[in-house]
């Protein structure tokens, strides 16, 4: 007699993160085998205050949209250059936080240039949100728009890394 149990395939869940100190993108994706399944997505907004206001808002809103979830592994966009100094060092605080928020909870992030997302979904470094946002689309299997581009770069992060992880 031969026993035999199923066990049923358990995906891995890749959160992704586009960081902004006014708007934080953030994408749950379930990598099966070679398919991508798009599990939620959305995105955060702070209202504008100082810094020190915005961090604690940035955390209440990161705790509410992963309470209860598993996530296996995460991955940001890293750091892009701005034409404003003041703008691109307030960015550069906040995203330290959020890394600071997500290695406490998750122990590791794998980061992307905004370079290397373009090329990994469109195959060009210099792809507009335009572009990559279509790409998303067309590997999801998903018709209609998504909106605002904060969600689709998101979605990009977790897809670039499912791309390039290390498979377990």
């Amino acid at each position: 007699m031969n026993n035999h149990v199923k066990i049923k395939e358990k995906g891995v869940k890749i959160l992704g993160i586009d960081p902004g100190s006014r708007y934080l993108g953030f994408a749950i994706i379930q990598l099966k085998t070679s398919k991508i399944e798009l599990l939620d997505a959305g995105v955060l907004r702070f209202k504008p205050s100082p810094l020190k206001f915005q961090l604690l808002q940035m955390e209440e809103g990161l705790n509410e949209v992963l309470e209860g979830l598993e996530i296996d592994e995460v991955a940001m966009e890293n750091i892009f250059f701005a034409h404003n100094p003041k703008s691109i060092l307030k960015l550069a605080q906040f995203r330290g936080a959020i890394l600071f928020y997500l290695l406490k909870r998750f122990k590791d992030v794998s980061e992307y240039s905004p370079v290397e997302i373009k090329k990994a979904l469109t195959g060009k470094g210099q792809a507009s949100k335009e572009q990559v946002a279509f790409m998303v689309k067309k590997i999801l299997g998903i018709r209609g728009e998504i909106k605002p581009f904060d969600i689709t770069d998101a979605i990009a992060v977790a897809i670039t890394h499912s791309q390039r992880r290390e498979k377990v």
